[in-house]
C-alpha cells in the first residue's frame, strides 16, 4: 500500500499550508493508485471507463451543497477506456464512492473537534445521496513537537508540549466514528483511516528565527500512537473495507 508513504513524500517536497487543498489531493490521489493496484473489480471497472475520477466535485443533496474531496462513479456518457489506463477524470453522472481526507497538523484541541464533525457531516451527506454510495473517510494527524504555519509570522512556532496525550487523545476521538458493513446497519463509514505523522513543516518558514528548532524530515509514525495491522483504522484495512463494499454493491451491477 502506497498512500502513506506518498503523503509523507509530498509533505517533504511541498511542505503545507492549511488552506491549500494540495495535501488532500495528494492523499487522495494516492488512496486511487491503491485502489486501482489492490481491488481488482474497481481496477476492472476503471480501466473500461465504466468509471472515473474527480477531485474536489460538488453536488446538491437535500438543498445543500455537498464537497467530495474525490468522487468516483460512471461517465456521464458512454464509457471510453482512459488514455492513461488507468482511470479517467471527468465529472461522475452519479457518486458510487466519496472520500474526504482531513489532517490536523497542529493546535490539536480545537481543529480535532472541526474535523471530526466535518466528518460526521460527510457520511450523512454521502448516505441521504444514496444508501449505497461508499464513504469513505481519512484523518492525517501530526505528532511533532513543534510546527508553524504559514498563517502565521515567522517567529510564532507552536510548540506541543503534551504531543504524546495530544496524539493519543486526538486519534482515541476519531474512533468514535461509526463504521458499517450494510446499508441496513445505519448511519456511518464504510472505511476510515488514520494516518500518522511526525511533520514539523519549518522548512517553509522562509526565516526561521535565532534558536529555532532544525527542520527535520518528515516521516510515518507507524508505533504509538497509530493504528496497527488488523486495526479496523488501518489503512490497509481500509482499502480492503472499499474493495469488499464496491464489488458488493457496484460490480456486481454490470454482470
Amino acid at each position: 500500500m502506497k498512500a502513506p508513504e506518498a503523503f509523507v513524500r509530498h509533505l517533504a517536497e511541498n511542505n503545507y499550508h492549511p488552506r491549500s487543498d494540495a495535501h488532500s489531493n495528494a492523499v487522495c490521489l494516492a488512496i486511487l493508485d491503491d485502489l486501482i493496484e489492490h481491488c481488482p473489480a474497481f481496477a476492472e471497472r476503471a480501466r473500461a471507463g465504466e468509471i472515473v475520477a474527480k477531485l474536489n466535485h460538488t453536488v446538491r443533496v437535500n438543498y445543500q451543497d455537498w464537497n467530495i474531496d474525490l468522487a468516483v462513479g460512471p461517465p456521464p456518457g458512454s464509457p471510453v477506456p482512459p488514455s492513461n489506463g488507468l482511470i479517467g477524470f471527468e465529472i461522475p453522472a452519479t457518486v458510487e464512492m466519496a472520500l474526504e481526507a482531513k489532517a490536523i497538523m497542529t493546535e490539536h484541541g480545537k481543529a480535532r473537534r472541526n474535523r471530526l464533525r466535518d466528518l460526521q457531516a460527510f457520511h450523512g451527506y454521502a448516505h441521504s445521496y444514496n444508501e449505497k454510495t461508499i464513504a469513505v473517510g481519512t484523518v492525517a494527524v501530526n505528532v511533532s513537537r513543534v510546527f508553524w504555519s504559514p498563517t502565521r509570522s515567522t517567529d510564532d512556532i507552536t510548540e506541543h508540549h503534551n504531543i504524546e496525550t495530544l496524539g493519543k487523545t486526538t486519534i482515541e476521538l476519531f474512533r468514535g466514528l461509526p463504521l458499517r458493513h450494510t446499508p441496513a446497519e445505519g448511519p456511518g463509514f464504510e472505511a476510515v483511516s488514520l494516518l500518522v505523522v511526525d511533520f514539523d513543516n519549518l522548512r517553509k518558514n522562509p526565516d526561521l528565527p535565532y534558536g529555532a528548532p532544525r527542520a527535520e524530515d518528515p516521516r510515518l509514525v507507524t508505533g504509538t500512537p497509530a493504528p496497527r495491522t488488523g486495526d479496523p483504522m488501518h489503512y490497509a484495512t481500509m482499502i480492503r473495507r472499499i474493495c469488499t463494499a464496491y464489488e458488493d454493491r457496484w460490480q456486481r451491477r454490470t454482470r
